[in-house]
């Protein structure tokens, strides 16, 4: 079990590795926006046509896109303050059991925005001034809900074998051997 967690867990960061540097480009472009439409409504008298629209959906992969990313290195808020007091045994229960939440509200979204985009896809809709679809805001935010589930269920399983044999190793925690 531990050699297929590892091999989802390599499959996995590389694909998370590029949805958070396309976010990172998306911002870069966000601000080299911000600053054209300042220069063009101040200095010109001529604003970019859309502007709103085209924010409102770049800020979508930026806002979901690096979320497994984060994840993945343990960068977002999650309970260690609480869990790292615990014993061995009893950490890894800990962590199990806020996977276990996490996923399941990850679970929850994922099926909440999977039906929007099929309804999207299905009625239409787009941005009111340039008619972006907004399908594609919609499958964004499933693709990243997505892997996000993916990266909760392999940490999940990885801390249901380290309860079973709590001083194992354990690349996808950074933990090794006592």
């Amino acid at each position: 079990m531990k050699r297929l967690l590892e091999s989802a867990d390599r499959l996995l960061r590389p694909i998370e590795r590029a949805m958070a540097y396309f976010a990172g480009i998306v911002v870069l472009v966000l601000m080299v926006l911000g600053v054209a439409e300042v220069i063009g409504r101040s200095m010109l008298n001529a604003p970019i046509h859309g502007n709103l629209d085209i924010v409102e959906q770049l800020m979508i992969p930026v806002a979901a896109f690096g979320i497994a990313y984060g994840q993945s290195k343990f960068g977002n808020v999650r309970m260690t303050l609480l869990t790292n007091r615990f014993g061995d045994r009893a950490k890894w229960v800990a962590e199990a059991i806020a996977l276990a939440v996490g996923l399941f509200v990850t679970y929850v979204f994922l099926q909440g925005s999977f039906l929007k985009l099929i309804r999207a896809f299905s009625l239409g809709g787009d941005t009111p001034e340039i008619g972006i679809p907004l399908s594609y805001g919609m499958g964004g935010v499933a693709a990243a809900l997505a892997l996000l589930l993916a990266r909760l269920a392999v940490q999940l399983l990885e801390a249901l074998r380290l309860i079973l044999s709590p001083t194992a190793e354990s690349s996808i925690f950074g933990q090794t051997a006592h």
